[in-house]
């Protein structure tokens, strides 16, 4: 490799070039997370109060809790507040309301996410391991729905950490809160509570656990760019959230989820140079059709 081929592709300039797609406040995912809540929210008077049928209802809610988790993904990164300190709380406040839909702990979530990215793939230090190393999809969806345990054994990894066991005992707090909150509505509402909540964040978590934790990394090694791949599949992007372009979000963390696609395209000669898993079937434009493999 000569030298002014290092140069053009030195990590100064895919940083800086990374940097350019990092610095818009994400408004569509604040939109869909704070417009999903609501939508959630809103079910439970009108289920109870037979305005519509619970049928109806947990279908809704369903397709609420495919849409939950990246809003607060995006916050866990503070895609929100672009490093201005007067602007932390619409992060928090994004993944707090967002995550209400999943139950999940939004400082829980945040705390073993860091971990993730800092760990990838590691089988002792990366939460989502044991997910990414499933062999089936079957074996996903089965480890998927695994009781907190998953979470709470990393206090024990990390607990020399004390920003992260402090996040996580925050978070802990916010998990009794929903586990009172559900079981008091059993009592009151038990069919409600089933069907709009606690089924449909199940579902929640096994399409997250498949196209956030598995597909992405499923075979993949450790290091900054082998731990994360580009991918094909069956369904246009906007399905799955277009996670075939995630190896991106692991690289450059910054670069918001609606501005991936343009970053791919004028990042994609550095992705091939450093030898990303799938980066040369990477197309030039990256548009709705071209990431569905035929």
């Amino acid at each position: 490799m000569d030298s002014s081929r290092v140069d053009i592709y030195s990590f100064a300039n895919e940083k800086e070039i990374a940097r350019s797609f990092s610095k818009r406040f994400q408004w569509e995912m604040a939109l869909i997370g704070l417009g999903q809540a609501a939508v959630f929210l809103s079910l439970w008077p009108l289920v109870i109060l037979n305005v519509i049928p619970l049928w109806i209802g947990a279908i809704t809610a369903t397709f609420c809790a495919l849409f939950a988790y990246l809003p607060s993904h995006e916050a866990q990164h503070g895609n929100y507040s672009r490093g201005k300190a007067n602007r932390r709380w619409i992060d928090s406040l994004v993944s707090h309301v967002t995550l209400i839909t999943l139950m999940f702990p939004h400082h829980i979530m945040r705390a073993t996410h860091m971990k993730h990215h800092a760990y990838t793939n590691d089988p002792h230090k990366d939460v989502d391991y044991d997910t990414a190393s499933s062999s089936s999809l079957l074996e996903v969806f089965l480890r998927s729905n695994e009781s907190t345990a998953k979470y709470d054994k990393y206090l024990e990894v990390f607990k020399d950490d004390s920003n992260f066991v402090k996040s996580f005992e925050k978070g802990a707090l916010v998990g009794l809160a929903y586990r009172g909150t559900l079981m008091t509505l059993v009592i009151f509402f038990p069919l409600e509570a089933l069907f709009l909540w606690w089924l449909p964040s199940k579902v929640g978590v096994m399409y997250l656990s498949t196209f956030f934790s598995w597909y992405p990394h499923y075979q993949m090694e450790t290091g900054r760019y082998k731990d994360t791949r580009f991918w094909h599949h069956l369904l246009p992007r906007y399905i799955n959230h277009s996670m075939q372009l995630h190896f991106v979000h692991h690289l450059h963390p910054g670069i918001g989820h609606f501005d991936e696609p343009k970053a791919i395209e004028a990042l994609k000669p550095f992705l091939i140079e450093r030898g990303v898993p799938g980066a040369d079937q990477i197309p030039d434009r990256v548009s709705y059709n071209p990431l569905i493999k035929l």
